[in-house]
């Protein structure tokens, strides 16, 4: 793979060369991801196996564009927030809409700047490993949080009616 092509895509398309917050931009192509990977499921795995799948490609790429950066992880390699998106909605399985899209978002940006245990320990793994495994984790985190307000939500929206539904897709 030539060396820009190669940029471009562990840029997110650009994306992670945003002067400000490079991995919430960077993050925003991953919406478009999770939308794509929930409109292909068939709810046998099939969403998990694509998000794996397109997770593992990612590894050699940030390592790649690492190298080439010369550097450990830069804040413009994305293609790992990008890949780990999917997560956050359950790879197909939890309801996607504009309101789920941005607390799931949110919710996601939130684990990956905080990293909790054990998301942590994983970036401490070699190079395009622990750059695409710690974002996995947080998406994780995101989803079982996600996952649970779409089951508490509409008694929430039904208490106050000021919240939009969410149903598990």
């Amino acid at each position: 793979m030539p060396q820009k092509l190669l940029l471009l895509l562990a840029r997110g398309l650009g994306t992670g060369c945003s002067p400000v917050a490079p991995g919430t931009v960077g993050t925003l192509p991953g919406l478009a991801w999770a939308m794509l990977v929930a409109e292909i499921h068939d709810r046998t795995g099939f969403g998990l196996l694509l998000t794996l799948t397109t997770a593992a490609a990612a590894i050699p790429v940030c390592t790649l564009a690492c190298r080439l950066l010369n550097k450990k992880d830069p804040g413009e390699i994305v293609l790992d927030e990008i890949v780990a998106v999917p997560l956050v909605f359950g790879c197909g399985m939890l309801a996607i809409n504009l309101p789920s899209l941005i607390i799931g978002f949110l919710i996601f940006r939130f684990f990956d700047i905080v990293k909790p245990p054990p998301a942590r320990w994983f970036e401490r793994l070699p190079e395009g490993t622990g750059i695409v495994a710690d974002d996995l984790v947080a998406a994780a985190y995101a989803g079982l949080v996600l996952w649970t307000a779409q089951g508490a939500w509409p008694s929430l929206a039904a208490a106050g009616d000021l919240l939009p539904t969410m149903s598990f897709g």
